[in-house]
């Protein structure tokens, strides 16, 4: 294994006769899919942590906050559910980044090593599908936001109905894709330069929303909105609530090669996630907090999205400062979470065949089918229907890349035989490694059919949970059964 890569303190480089060897065979070796060798790399701890801080101080999180609430929850079992469902992930995605920053591979290839060549189109599809279905509800949020900001200006802009939000949503898109297309360097300056104004801006929110309560704690945690409904059970609540948490970040933490490939050393990508994910979660839930008790308190009505919230204020100039904050917000977790993980995925597929950029807005155009308004709809239709359809597809992945990368291959990884297209220690079964997908379909259509049945109810409410610890223990079972025990 060590002929073709050499390892520079706890990395591993591709050597050139590594390349010239992989170059012998038919391979997907390109210019995106190549390994990030440890000189080219700059990301450190602070790097890894301001991408979670962009990515995690967004709307999005604001407003399951917000959702948990209107649901029925009181703002303590909200905040702990949240911060709880955040820091668990956590685990996959430390795991699944020490790939990127070991081998500097992106999660395409990660796919391949774990379903074989032709098999990889299963996961590469599904984490592609749900980028771009992401991607399309958070543009749409951000059009929310340049719709506030245009009609805050230009009055008349709100009497034309969906034809100007589309239009808005339409220049958020642009924003996005433009930042994409410029590749992973604009994403780090765009999470720099972001992540301190991000959290003064959102400690604004806070000081509003104390403000709306003449400045006093007890006032503003107890307003009707942040208590627990008594109509409601906490632990029926709970159990789907936290899973849905869980499955919110499932896909980035699945696609974190795509950003720990950048990071010197694994303590870089490890200590960077464990430091600002948990807190950075906590903080803007209890912004969402503050926010929906404010909006309670000024305008006497339960709020759950941001920037309806912005939008009812009569100042000018609030509506545009926070409808940029929101713009913002929504730009840092967007590009990065949700826009690149699958336009990694498709420009891998074609071979290097497209430009990059050209990659970039393919992929993003899918995004406009996604009717994100839909999504949007309720605060229960994203928490409890949206978020647990993506952790039934995010689980049973999951749970096998975790056992296969760390058991199956003990994070040992050949990393010629990983671009050759055929033959080699990961072509399996003709290109299929035949039990990891078997059990990959057979776990999601048991998750999916229990959505169906009154007492099974409890596995699709909690998805991602379920998949990640069934399919993996079962797949763990059958590794130490074909391995003899090793």
């Amino acid at each position: 294994m060590e002929f073709g890569q050499r390892k520079v303190g706890d990395v591993y480089d591709l050597t050139p006769e590594g390349v010239r060897e992989i170059q012998a065979h038919d391979n997907d070796y390109n210019e995106i899919s190549a390994p990030i060798n440890s000189d080219k790399r700059d990301w450190r701890t602070k790097d890894i942590a301001n991408l979670w801080i962009g990515m995690i101080v967004s709307i999005a999180v604001y407003q399951v906050a917000s959702g948990l609430l209107v649901s029925g929850m009181s703002w303590v079992q909200a905040l702990v559910t949240i911060i709880l469902g955040h820091t668990i992930v956590m685990g996959v995605a430390i795991a699944l980044g020490h790939f990127g920053t070991k081998y500097g591979m992106n999660y395409p290839m990660l796919s391949k090593l774990v379903f074989g060549p032709k098999g990889m189109i299963f996961p590469s599809l599904i984490r592609g599908v749900l980028g771009i279905f992401w991607f399309g509800v958070q543009a749409w949020i951000g059009g929310q936001a340049v719709f506030i900001i245009i009609n805050a200006i230009y009055p008349a802009w709100s009497t034309y109905g969906f034809m100007t939000q589309f239009i808005s949503f339409l220049i958020f898109w642009m924003m996005n894709v433009y930042i994409a297309a410029s590749g992973s360097k604009a994403v780090k300056i765009l999470e720099g330069v972001s992540a301190p104004i991000l959290l003064v801006l959102s400690l604004i929110v806070i000081i509003w929303g104390f403000g709306t309560a003449k400045w006093n704690l007890h006032t503003l945690l107890n307003v009707p909105v942040l208590q627990a409904k008594g109509s409601v059970d906490f632990w029926s609540l709970f159990w789907p609530a936290l899973s849905a948490m869980i499955a919110f970040d499932g896909g980035i933490a699945l696609s974190m090669p795509d950003f720990t490939r950048h990071c010197v050393d694994q303590k870089s990508q490890s200590l960077g996630q464990i430091i600002s994910a948990p807190i950075m979660t906590g903080y803007i839930a209890f912004v969402g907090i503050c926010g929906t008790a404010g909006g309670f308190l000024a305008f006497g009505k339960e709020i759950w999205e941001p920037a309806i919230l912005v939008g009812n204020f009569n100042s000018v100039v609030i509506r545009i400062v926070f409808s940029l904050f929101i713009i913002m917000a929504v730009l840092t977790t967007n590009v990065a979470g949700n826009l690149i993980p699958p336009v990694n995925i498709v420009a891998t597929l074609l071979k290097g065949k497209l430009d990059y950029k050209w990659v970039a807005v393919l992929t993003a155009v899918f995004a406009l089918f996604a009717r994100p308004w839909d999504s949007l709809s309720s605060a229960y239709n994203l928490i409890f229907n949206v978020t647990q359809f993506l952790g039934a597809l995010l689980g049973p992945i999951s749970g096998l890349y975790l056992v296969a990368y760390l058991i199956a291959h003990h994070t040992d990884i050949d990393m010629v035989d990983a671009y050759k297209i055929n033959g080699g220690r990961y072509y399996y079964t003709k290109g299929w490694n035949v039990p990891v997908i078997v059990l990959f379909l057979v776990f999601t259509a048991i998750i999916f059919i229990s959505k169906s049945i009154e007492g099974l109810n409890f596995i699709f409410n909690n998805a991602y949970v379920y998949g990640v610890v069934v399919t993996g223990l079962v797949y763990y079972v059958y590794i130490k059964i074909t391995q003899g025990g090793k």
